[in-house]
């Protein structure tokens, strides 16, 4: 039980910085066990989709069981313990079930006192699951669980409303779910606990490009979509048995446990009582699809305590780095115990205040002021010198009278004398501000030209023949 592997997979441009990380940073060596292995494939590059990840053979080959999928861009403070054993409880398999096991997912507010502006939101629909016969404990994520209906990013969904002039909603989904919930204001926190059938899945479906709004979205339609399963040709019970019995094994096998054991007769609270086997079929009937197992979703609430965040615009960094740097000393999982690192040298008739963060080795020179600010490891703060919500990354050099509010600043970059930036101004890594330049929501790199972008439309082309002739569709206006 619990998490037996970790593997980091990554381009292999990015494999020797993030070995280097591993083998050298305090933070990372200090990590309980199991230690990470890194896995950088060979046709794997930054441009390479989720989904299609999970498609190349190397990863497959690690995959041997059910799996969890997280991002590099995390910020969470989520126990992982609840998140598992909310998983287990309610949609993994027992030892030697003859069903597939469902799968999870978690999402966060966007909205509220920490809203990034532009943050991207995903437009989900949910329904509440049966409540339970014995009610949880209080710290249990099972109130905030509820079953996935449907999934796609806010964009998809301004551009169905723009075309159609609406959002069509099927009556299968009324029919089966009386009672729905729509979210807007969510976003996928891509955490993801999978079982292992769902590879199987993914490479019988070659057109799926995303984990969060294909992958997850057509499954979640599967559950509740009449003939959508067959058609996406879901794996069955007997699939995943006919591939255990060809690698000679599986990773949630039991010796056959359940044939010696009654399991569900061993419960002190509830035994499922199944309803008689049904008259056979004559030979030539179809026989229907079998269920499609649930995904579920955590929604996790605003009021919690416990953060979680995607940070992946320089927005998002800042805001999400200003607010750690906020938090007391061992008040929290993700705060600094030393919020000045001991080896940084501060000069006399200087100001930083007690929510920023100063990183090892960085220097900070005469009346320099530093206020609600990030600066990271083997920085010079140069005299005279003043930052307010900045964050600064490493060997980062900023001379005397710089001013700068509400900056990011890459690594390595130079801001010579006098400099004065304002909010949402952004440095490249390596870049050199020029003596006395000023700005305001100004992006200062070097420019290489621009790619040209795939029109993406392989996945939309491909699979909307799966929608054709689906049934009628309802319409919400306004």
């Amino acid at each position: 039980m619990g998490i037996t592997n970790i593997t980091l997979i990554t381009p292999p441009s990015s494999s020797e910085a993030i070995e280097a990380a591993l083998s050298r940073n305090p933070h990372l060596t200090s990590l309980p066990l199991p230690r990470a292995d890194i896995l950088a494939p060979e046709s794997l590059s930054q441009n390479t989709g989720t989904a299609e990840l999970l498609r190349l053979p190397e990863v497959q080959a690690v995959v041997d069981r059910d799996f969890l999928i997280l991002p590099c861009d995390i910020v969470s403070e989520l126990s992982g313990e609840s998140l598992l054993e909310s998983w287990m409880t309610q949609t993994a398999n027992l030892i030697g079930s003859k069903s597939l096991g469902g799968g999870l997912g978690v999402w966060f507010e966007t909205k509220g006192e920490y809203a990034v502006k532009g943050e991207e939101t995903d437009f989900i629909v949910t329904t509440q699951l049966p409540k339970p016969i014995v009610p949880p404990p209080e710290t249990s994520l099972r109130p905030f669980l509820s079953k996935l209906l449907y999934s796609t990013t806010t964009d998809t969904l301004r551009d169905i409303t723009d075309e159609k002039n609406s959002f069509p909603i099927r009556r299968g989904l009324i029919r089966k779910h009386g009672r729905i919930r729509l979210l807007t204001t969510h976003r996928a926190a891509h955490i993801y606990l999978f079982p292992r059938w769902i590879l199987d899945f993914v490479n019988r479906n070659p057109k799926l490009d995303s984990i969060s709004e294909d992958v997850v979205g057509w499954w979640a339609k599967a559950t509740w979509q009449d003939g959508l399963a067959a058609k996406l040709n879901f794996p069955t019970a007997s699939d995943s048995e006919n591939r255990d019995s060809a690698t000679g094994g599986t990773a949630n096998s039991s010796s056959n446990v359940e044939a010696e054991l009654d399991l569900l007769g061993m419960s002190t609270t509830h035994t499922s009582s199944f309803p008689p086997t049904p008259p056979a079929s004559p030979l030539n009937a179809e026989k229907p699809f079998p269920p499609v197992p649930p995904i579920l979703a955590y929604i996790h609430p605003a009021s919690s305590v416990h953060r979680i965040r995607r940070i992946d615009t320089p927005s998002l960094l800042l805001q999400t780095s200003l607010r750690l740097a906020s938090l007391a000393p061992n008040s929290s999982p993700l705060s600094h115990p030393h919020p000045i690192h001991p080896t940084c040298t501060i000069a006399p008739r200087t100001t930083v205040s007690a929510d920023s963060l100063l990183g090892p080795n960085t220097s900070v020179r005469q009346h320099a002021i530093i206020k609600n600010s990030v600066v990271s490891a083997n920085c010079v703060v140069g005299a005279g010198a003043r930052l307010t919500r900045c964050v600064i990354m490493d060997d980062v050099d900023v001379a005397e009278k710089c001013q700068l509010v509400g900056c990011v600043v890459g690594q390595r970059a130079r801001l010579e004398k006098e400099c004065k930036l304002g909010e949402g101004c952004e440095v490249q890594p390596g870049f050199v501000v020029e003596e006395g330049t000023e700005g305001r929501g100004e992006k200062f790199m070097v420019f290489e030209g621009l790619d040209e972008d795939d029109d993406g439309d392989d996945i939309g082309k491909g699979m909307d023949e799966v929608e054709e002739g689906e049934g009628e569709d309802l319409s919400l206006r306004g």
